[in-house]
């Protein structure tokens, strides 16, 4: 099969020699599929062959430096012994490259990937190849050697080689059916255009397509594969993946690679779809105020407990169109009365307050305003309504970057709904995402989510089996980050839960269930 023909580190000569032919037959692949001529694909059900599918992410080769020692058959063996038929494969390129030239395929490394898709036929689990890191870009930091520090979004060369890779990938394994293998180009574009980042997805595309038109390739959304891409939809076999981390201080609580995450509030859920920012006139696009309506008390205390501060912000607070308070924040290196923890960021001063600012309503109302009319943004954990032995507590849940405040309802239960009496629970962006899909009839997958093991096990279990009830009420499919590990159903070392033991290693029941879909 084509996938034991590779290059082999061992002979200097080889290497050289399959470096030439490689890069001659990337560089005019188009001779074996004449680009003039239409491309002939397969009828798929795109929209089928996600709902089909529900599995995991394999961290087999993740990282050159601490995560690349392959994958385990016994991986496949619990993926089907516990009803999954999918595995995403995150890929560093280093991982599979000759160190410092990423033109260089190394087959002993690449043979890992080989193995990975034999067990996954042998087993009935469909896998996805996705680069994570890729020559020019990551979502996460890491070093690089000095003539790979380039930039996919511009730089050319980093461009040919990220073509050039999944070339390789398709003439690799260009014999292997749809049915077994599929790509994910890209892992969470972040601060990217829409045009800048679909161009380079197209040529991605028509590269791969020129070897296997039937390939089923996966994009991943703009804003870390939050949000859906349009200008892709009219290319055939291309599924649309999104990743589901909202509300990301109920998924990443106190998680070490996100700053500041040991600061926020211990997750509850449900939370309210309430946007965490309040955004000011430096930020005019996404300036909008948080609106609640009901039947407020006169000497009922309204409390915000403030997260944080970008440079500078004014809280103003209206009862009925009159001002009841107002608070300046402005960061500095002084922690003074508000701020817990000094941050210094690229864009300056973004401190942490996680402190309580009051009032205590002058009088009775129906309307209360809260705006940010001065600097850059805030943020804010919770708001408390307090009112002699009552008290109503609201966590807003949408970590969205950019999404608007509105007008919410908070009824005598203290339930927060929409203008129109509908609850208003903080899975509301992702539900946006696959009802915009399906108006344009664009094919989707989740190929990431989870829970860190710090957010506490009840909260985790309530969160998922609201968000996996989505997926299936949209018929989506599924991949959980990850399988085995902090965020996924085995060895995840959460403190409170109750494990069962499953060939040799600790499994959490609830969670697999939930996942299962049963």
């Amino acid at each position: 099969m084509k996938y034991n023909k590779m290059i082999n580190r061992r002979s200097a000569i080889f290497i050289w020699v399959s470096r030439i032919f490689l890069l001659a037959a990337l560089t005019f692949s188009g001779c074996e599929h004449n680009s003039d001529k239409p491309l002939v694909f397969t009828p798929i059900d795109l929209h089928d062959f996600s709902q089909i599918h529900k599995g995991f992410n394999l961290l087999g080769k993740y990282d050159v430096g601490w995560s690349n020692n392959g994958y385990q058959e016994e991986e496949f063996i619990i993926l089907k012994d516990l009803g999954f038929n999918f595995a995403r494969l995150p890929l560093d390129y280093r991982t599979y490259t000759l160190t410092g030239n990423w033109d260089i395929f190394l087959e002993e490394e690449i043979s890992k990937i080989d193995q990975a898709l034999a067990w996954g036929q042998q087993y009935g689990v469909h896998i996805c190849i996705n680069i994570h890191r890729a020559p020019g870009y990551c979502v996460n930091p890491g070093t690089v050697p000095s003539n790979q520090e380039l930039d996919l979004w511009t730089d050319r060369e980093a461009q040919e080689a990220f073509i050039k890779h999944w070339a390789y990938f398709a003439e690799h394994y260009k014999d292997i059916s749809y049915r077994d293998l599929s790509f994910n180009l890209l892992n969470e574009p972040k601060n990217m255009d829409e045009n800048t980042y679909a161009e380079v997805m197209q040529r991605t595309i028509d590269r791969i397509q020129r070897i296997n038109p039937d390939r089923i390739i996966f994009v991943d959304g703009l804003n870390y594969s939050r949000q859906i891409i349009p200008s892709l939809k009219n290319n055939k076999n291309i599924i649309q993946a999104l990743h589901v981390y909202d509300p990301m201080t109920l998924t990443h609580y106190k998680a070490s690679w996100v700053e500041a995450s040991d600061t926020w509030p211990l997750p509850v859920w449900p939370m309210a779809d309430i946007p965490v920012y309040l955004y000011g006139p430096w930020q005019a696009d996404y300036q909008s105020s948080l609106v609640l309506e009901g039947n407020f008390s006169k000497d009922t205390k309204l409390t915000i407990n403030v997260q944080q501060v970008s440079n500078k912000s004014t809280i103003k607070i209206r009862l009925d169109g009159s001002e009841i308070f107002s608070k300046v924040f402005i960061c500095t290196s002084d922690p003074g009365e508000d701020w817990t923890k000094i941050l210094i960021t690229q864009w300056g001063y973004q401190n942490i307050s996680g402190k309580d600012y009051s009032v205590v309503l002058p009088s009775g109302g129906t309307r209360l305003t809260i705006s940010n009319t001065e600097g850059d943004w805030l943020s804010f954990n919770r708001l408390t309504f307090s009112y002699g032995d009552e008290e109503t507590v609201i966590i807003p849940g949408n970590t969205s970057w950019g999404a608007k405040q509105r007008t919410c309802r908070l009824t005598s239960e203290g339930k927060v709904t929409d203008e129109d009496g509908n609850p208003l629970v903080a899975l509301g962006s992702i539900i946006a995402n696959l009802e915009l899909a399906r108006q344009q009839n664009i094919p989707v997958m989740i190929q990431e989510f989870g829970v860190y093991n710090k957010t506490p096990h009840d909260v985790t279990i309530g969160y998922l089996k609201d968000v996996v009830s989505v997926f299936k009420s949209k018929n989506i499919g599924y991949a959980m980050w990850n399988m085995i590990g902090s965020m996924g159903i085995i060895n995840s070392k959460r403190a409170d839960c109750n494990y069962e033991q499953y060939r040799g290693k600790s499994l959490d029941r609830g969670m697999t269930t939930i996942l299962q879909g049963n």
